[in-house]
């Protein structure tokens, strides 16, 4: 019986005569030619003319208003093409295939597109020794649905960053403000508005003006497909005014005395608007009724203050005071 330690043993010496009888140089010399066989067999290769199947993107424009496409449509055709071995292998490296545009326009009747109808815009896109030997898909189907129509507000839908010191000087504004809606009625009676998609405006100083896409659902469809985005900015800076307090819910008969009667008011305010706003642009008050409540001093509020300014603060925030009988 061959015992274990006879059978590690014979395998240990198969491998050392192995080693020993291996050349590295017989090896490399063997892996040179092999390399050298596949680099000619490569090249006579290239030289010959090879087919092979190209994807060439399409892009679906000018989808009728009132409209919607409720096939699923290919993103791109498969075209066979023929050509010599090297200008397949550059075309297929270093070119990029523009999409073919598709008219939407003209399968509101039509049904079917052949896609060989699209060989001349194919060509343009290879090369001039390339030959096409066919189409996949052979037709392209179309199925479009009219759609009832109705007019809804715009909505910007995002968020704007202001560069340090800058401010918006109004809304956000949107043109067109109104657009058409096609959809179907069950999902028309639905919608209430657009939106855009959700944007980002970073780093915003000066007025920005700029174009939004509206945000896409499936079977619905616009009058337009962007709509133009304005922010109106201006720089803001800081101004501060005293100001008088007015009481409410004063008695007849009495007085009451302020200490201070006039408070300084700071804010911020844009550029623009920093010579038309003075003390009489805001209205400040105390309320007579804090005083029934035994309070010791009163509260100073802001009733009215001007679009424009902002981060308001009132020193002092609260005052004395002292009711007296009128004489």
């Amino acid at each position: 019986m061959i015992k274990k330690d006879q059978i590690v043993g014979s395998f240990l010496n198969y491998v050392k005569k192995t080693r020993e009888s291996f050349s590295w140089k017989d090896f490399l010399v063997f892996l040179f030619f092999l390399l050298v066989s596949a680099s000619l067999w490569f090249i006579r290769t290239l030289r010959k003319d090879i087919d092979t199947e190209i994807k060439v993107p399409l892009a679906y424009v000018n989808m009728p208003a009132g409209y919607v496409q409720t096939l699923e449509l290919p993103e791109y055709i498969v075209v066979r093409v023929s050509d010599r071995g090297t200008s397949i292998l550059s075309m297929m490296i270093g070119k990029r295939f523009e999409p073919i545009p598709v008219d939407m326009r003209q399968f509101v009747r039509r049904r079917t597109m052949v896609t060989s109808s699209l060989a001349e815009e194919v060509q343009s896109r290879l090369n001039t020794t390339s030959v096409i030997r066919g189409f996949y898909p052979d037709s392209i189907h179309f199925r479009m649905q009219k759609l009832e129509e109705k007019r809804v507000p715009v909505r910007f839908v995002g968020n704007v960053e202001l560069e340090r010191q800058y401010m918006l000087c109004d809304s956000i504004e949107l043109s067109p403000k109104e657009v058409m809606v096609y959809a179907p009625r069950s999902v028309l009676d639905t919608i209430s508005f657009a939106q855009t998609k959700e944007v980002l405006l970073e780093g915003v100083r000066d007025t920005f003006v700029g174009k939004v896409p509206l945000a896409e659902w499936k079977g619905v469809s616009y009058s337009v497909d962007e709509v133009e985005v304005r922010v109106n900015t201006e720089q803001y800076t800081e101004k501060k005014l005293e100001v008088p307090i007015y009481v409410e819910n004063l008695p007849d008969g009495l007085n009451l005395r302020l200490f201070p009667s006039y408070v300084d008011l700071s804010f911020f305010v844009g550029i623009s608007l920093y010579d038309k706003v003075d003390a009489s642009s805001f209205s400040l008050s105390v309320d007579y009724n804090e005083v029934v409540a035994n309070n010791k001093k009163l509260n100073v509020k802001v009733d009215y203050s001007p679009k424009g300014t902002f981060h308001l603060k009132l020193k002092p925030a609260e005052v004395e005071f002292l009711v007296e009988a009128k004489q």
